[in-house]
């Protein structure tokens, strides 16, 4: 038996992991638990800045037309995907990072980027800049919504389910407990070892990624849709 692989992210991501898990040979259902709108907002002045953090492909897709201004920043981006939608927007990466935000600036060297503007969700985790200036402007908000009808159906049987973020499995979890549906027969294949948290207990089992990006999740996938 090959089981279904069900994607909960935001429609752009979710056709992105879709395509990379159909090459695989995964089947794949599509079904966003947060739909994303962009969020009017003003940005301060590029001249106060150096560098430009970006944690999200949606900050890019839904900034609009005021991220030109920002074009002369050099781009610290999350991840592969991030990078490559900065770099198609007019971005210059200056690094691409591999496990996480916090980890991108950790990494930084003493002295390099002490002001940098963070183009942000409007629900986003805390980061530790350190001796850096940080100034973090939302520019999109992305709407938990019910789970919807082709992911219930998905759920009547044993699935895999990816988990990109810790506000989605933390949402997904209370939508089981809201339709009274049983975890115990799903696997969920989490980002990171926070995601994996916030998705609780009571799964069939849990699995984390060893780096926060589709690749690695699609990997743990494949095996277990493969396995069953």
């Amino acid at each position: 038996m090959t089981l279904p692989v069900l994607i909960l992210r935001p429609m752009d991501g979710a056709r992105q992991t879709e395509r990379r898990a159909q090459e695989l040979g995964l089947q794949t259902v599509v079904d966003p638990l947060f739909s994303v709108e962009p969020m009017t907002w003003s940005g301060p002045a590029v001249q106060d800045f150096d560098a430009l953090l970006l944690t999200s492909a949606n900050a890019v897709a839904y900034g609009g037309t005021q991220l030109e201004s920002y074009h002369p920043l050099p781009v610290l981006a999350v991840g592969e995907a991030t990078a490559a939608a900065a770099v198609n927007a007019g971005f210059h990466i200056a690094q691409t990072g591999a496990s996480g935000a916090q980890t991108l600036l950790d990494v930084q060297p003493a002295g390099r980027h002490r002001s940098i503007l963070w183009l942000a969700g409007e629900q986003h985790g805390a980061l530790d800049a350190g001796e850096r200036q940080l100034h973090i402007v939302p520019v999109y908000r992305s709407r938990a919504i019910a789970l919807g009808k082709k992911a219930l159906a998905c759920l009547r049987a044993e699935t895999v389910v990816l988990l990109h973020s810790a506000r989605a499995a933390r949402h997904l979890a209370a939508e089981l407990d809201r339709l009274h549906i049983r975890r115990d027969r799903h696997h969920a294949v989490a980002f990171s070892a926070k995601v994996a948290e916030a998705a609780g207990q009571g799964w069939r089992s849990v699995h984390t990624a060893c780096r926060p990006d589709d690749d690695a999740l699609l990997s743990l996938a494949t095996g277990l849709c493969q396995s069953e």
